[in-house]
């Protein structure tokens, strides 16, 4: 045991204390020291060690000490750091804790991690424990999705959080911050309403503003007869400080999504972000995409039915896409005082989209090894749309003098506007009657729907732990379709005769009513909120082409429970349950049949009931603060009541007829359990997560129940490098084990494994070359051999910096093997289809790009005094990691 102070007798808290045996030092203990700097390693064997001390803003210290196996402890007394003089021309080393605790929040200090040049945002986090980062930019933490990324609490660039992942420089990070946020009432009125969404913040270092960006230019081809020229042009300027931020993106290129040279994107926008005055943030931001997509499939289904009969198709298809959108978003955040506070959030979005599409089917029916033609069919399509969306939260909040009272007002307007003209020509042969059908129609949708809501919250503190919480919730949605179908007149040479049969106009209005009461018992160890809810709800269905009203009324019952358990700061224990009811949506109510297509017959079903789903899910999270070795263990399971599923039967020329029907016995579970372990003797960090999940779908098929069980077992290991220079690695595979069964059709029952290898590894030197390599490797085992959709995908590439490492150009090979084929395997309740995408294989692009980089502190000459953030390169910098 022992103690740390400082030159002024001060104790000396949250110091790193490692110990090593002095014959061996790859083994060590770590502890931290305590609030008044004591310290004490037990389990100790009698040898000679060595103790590495160290702290921010201490010099780190060395000390020998032995063991004496005559006594039981050792008391090394005080210990006494010296301050640290730190200078620009030397680089320090002193001790960082990679992962800290803050309440719910996990924090991870970026100076704990060491990365390759030029990284940015998203290589730092994907680096971190639990944490995973895909090509996209999009984020994983603890096997669950990340939809929300901030910027020091704030938006990045409006809704996408991809774009602070993929350019926001690594060395410009502070710490990343990963929690689960609640809407803006439950974080007011500290009420758990059971809306959570997982969110990282991105904590940039103190003052840290400027220019950045990292604008590029490509051009490649498939080979080097530039027959299929490739071409990708991606300007991205971002100017940010600490309360206003400007944003721009240019980027245009045929070389997105598994359609290379086939597909054209362009996209442009830009975003704002400011004070006004003393009290309110106000961002706003604009893009505008236009994708145009071609694309030529495969696919061979099987229809499952009973008696272990299936329906085979085998289709062939080529479509053309065209789609332009307008985005607009408006964050208005008023805090007129310590008390009242006001947000707005309103978006708008406007799109065009046009597409045809081209397709030969063949069905045939088998049982056995008897297989009959049923039919082929070739159809050709072309539509044409306009959508509309508008969408307005507004929230208004107010503490009253009584600490816990206050009072939360939430509103939300959402309308969407659709007119869509599409045409459509089908030639049916069908085998068994010998006889052709060609249709030809057009049809003219508009669809008009708006929804109104709004939420007021009331809390009441009684004693120092108890709160009650009431809320009142008043919804009303309405909405309009109206379909006019028209047939072709060989006369007229045009679309003249209307088609009453798939002609529908119909209304449907929803209005309901919600009083809740909660009740909240808090300490520093236990939060536990209960509280249930009494929905009464109307529907109104008018139909005024089949002169059908429905009238529904609907009393439900909305119970929630939460409860947090902290054992320490660093463990904690959390429980949740909700249940919902969810609305059948109004088109399957409507007692019509649409023949529009006669393979695919569906009818609507006016005695549908709502469905309720019952949520639970348990967690367990546990970091150990002296290792950082982490367990986080969760279970969620999900059942349902009134699912609305698809009653299928059959028709005699291989088509089949559906209708919504209501049904119980869905349920899903699904299991996780995963350890971080950092690793000493290579600075790395290694990630173990299983998975287990279970899947019970009830369906109807030719009125006898379907009973469909998925249940998929897998194991994820990965494994991240953080080495202070020459060579960056990350490693992860997974192995998979797949259970389907079926209880209509036993011959179609199917377990089969597939594992998952996958390297991204880039070496770099000082004089400013960088080589990388990536490939995925799939192999599947089990399945037949036209399913086995193993392959090699091998990219590489090769860069020099240029210009004091501004400049950067690389030329780049993806899919060296030539291996890519666009399979993909489906199984679902009801149906097993395997399909293939021509896709675009081996090519190469020859890319060069700048780095915008003009940030500084503020300070003169880049002085980092009183500054989080150090202009040192981060590869310098990791000198000053702990060892």
């Amino acid at each position: 045991m022992g103690r740390l102070k400082d030159s002024n007798l001060k104790p000396i808290p949250n110091a790193t204390l490692k110990l090593m045996k002095a014959s061996d030092t790859a083994q060590a203990k770590y502890l931290i020291s305590d609030s008044i700097g004591r310290f004490q390693f037990t389990r100790l064997t009698p040898d000679t060690y060595v103790i590495d001390i160290q702290c921010q803003g201490f010099s780190s210290v060395l000390k020998y000490l032995s063991i004496d196996p005559a006594k039981d402890t050792l008391d090394i007394g005080t210990i006494l750091l010296a301050d640290h003089v730190n200078d620009m021309e030397t680089v320090s080393v002193t001790a960082v804790r990679p992962v800290t605790m803050n309440g719910d929040t996990t924090e991870f200090n970026a100076d704990a991690y060491s990365l390759k040049p030029d990284a940015t945002a998203g290589d730092l986090i994907n680096k971190m424990d639990g944490l995973e980062v895909d090509k996209d930019g999009n984020v994983q933490s603890d096997g669950e999705a990340v939809p929300k990324i901030y910027v020091n609490g704030k938006p990045f660039f409006g809704d996408n959080p991809a774009m602070a992942i993929k350019n926001l420089p690594a060395d410009a990070i502070k710490k990343i911050q990963v929690y689960d946020a609640q809407t803006d009432q439950s974080k007011f009125t500290g009420f758990d309403d059971g809306e959570r969404i997982r969110t990282i913040n991105i904590v940039t270092r103190r003052k840290f503003k400027g220019l950045f960006g990292k604008p590029s230019i490509a051009g490649g081809s498939r080979g080097l007869n530039l027959k299929t020229p490739l071409y990708r042009i991606d300007g991205k300027a971002f100017l940010y400080g600490p309360e206003k931020q400007l944003s721009f993106i240019a980027k245009t290129d045929n070389v997105s999504g598994a359609q290379v040279g086939k597909n054209h994107r362009t996209k442009l926008g830009g975003n704002y972000r400011n004070m006004i005055g003393q009290k309110t943030k106000v961002s706003g931001s604009y893009t505008y995409d236009k994708n145009t997509n071609n694309q030529a499939s495969e696919s061979w289904r099987q229809d499952l039915y009973t008696n272990d009969t299936v329906f085979n198709k085998h289709t062939t298809r080529s479509a053309w896409s065209s789609e332009i959108k307008h985005n607009f978003s408006l964050d208005w955040e008023t805090k007129f005082d310590s008390t009242n506070e006001l947000y707005i959030r309103p978006r708008y979005s406007l799109g065009h989209s046009e597409s045809t599409n081209a397709s030969n089917t063949s069905i045939d029916s088998a049982y056995l090894d008897n297989v009959v033609h049923k039919n082929k069919t070739t159809n050709t399509s072309s539509s044409d749309s306009h959508q509309e969306n508008f969408s307005l939260s507004t929230t208004y909040n107010h503490r009253f003098k009584k600490r816990g009272r206050s009072i939360s007002l939430d509103v939300n307007i959402h309308q969407n506007n659709n007119d869509r003209t599409r045409l459509s020509q089908t030639d049916l042969y069908d085998f068994i009657a010998d006889s052709l059908d060609l249709t030809r129609r057009q049809f003219l949708n508009t669809s008009d729907n708006q929804s109104y809501r709004a939420n007021l919250d009331y809390t009441e503190p009684f004693g120092v732990h108890h709160m009650v919480q009431l809320e009142l919730n008043a919804a009303y949605s309405k909405s309009k379709s109206d379909q006019r179908t028209y047939n072709y007149d060989e006369l007229t040479g045009d679309y003249t005769t209307i088609d009453t049969t798939l002609t529908n106009f119909y209304g449907n209005t929803y209005q309901s009513t919600r009083s809740t009461l909660s009740y909240r018992y808090h300490t520093d160890y236990i939060r536990l909120s209960v509280g249930s809810g009494v929905q009464w709800g109307k529907v109104n269905s008018l139909n005024y082409t089949k002169h059908t009203d429905i009238h529904q009324n609907y009393v439900n019952l909305y119970p929630t429970a939460s409860l947090t358990y902290r054992f320490s700061k660093w463990r904690r224990l959390r429980f949740r349950y909700r249940g919902r009811t969810s609305q059948p949506e109004v088109s399957q109510m409507q007692p019509i049949v649409d023949n529009s297509n006669p393979l695919y017959i569906r009818a609507g079903n006016p005695d549908l009931k709502q469905r309720f789903n019952h949520q639970v899910s348990l967690e367990y999270r546990n970091r150990d603060s002296v290792t950082s070795r982490s367990v986080n263990a969760r279970v969620n399971m999900e059942v349902a009541t009134n699912s609305v599923v698809n009653s299928i039967k059959r028709l005699d020329n291989g088509g089949q007829f559906s209708k919504p029907v209501n049904i119980n016995g869905n349920y899903q579970i699904n299991a996780y359990l995963g350890f971080g372990i950092p690793i000493r003797f290579i600075p790395s960090n290694l990630d173990l997560q299983t998975r287990i999940n279970h899947r019970h779908q009830v369906s109807l098929i030719d009125q006898v129940k379907n009973y469909t069980t998925k249940i998929e077992l897998s194991e994820t290991f990965r494994w991240r490098t953080n080495l202070e220079k020459a060579f960056d690695i990350n490693f992860s595979t997974r192995p998979t084990y797949n259970i389907i069964h079926y209880s209509v059709s036993d011959r179609t029952n199917g377990n089969y494994f597939d594992q998952k290898f996958s390297f991204d590894g880039t070496w770099y030197t000082e004089s400013g070359w960088e080589s990388s390599a990536g490939f995925d490797y799939t192999l599947y085992a089990g399945l037949p051999e036209e399913q086995q959709n193993n392959s090699t995908i091998l990219n590489l590439a090769v860069a020099k910096f240029f210009f004091d490492k501004a400049a950067k150009l690389t030329l780049s090979v993806t899919d060296l093997l030539n291996q890519s084929n666009g399979l993909s395997f489906t199984r679902s309740d009801n149906y097993i289809q395997q399909s293939q995408t021509d896709v675009f294989k081996r090519y190469f692009l020859l890319t060069f790009s700048y780095n915008l980089r003009n940030l500084h502190l503020g300070g003169k000459d880049h002085d980092n005094a009183g500054s989080d953030f150090n202009p040192i390169s981060r590869h310098n910098r990791g000198k000053r990691r702990n060892s």
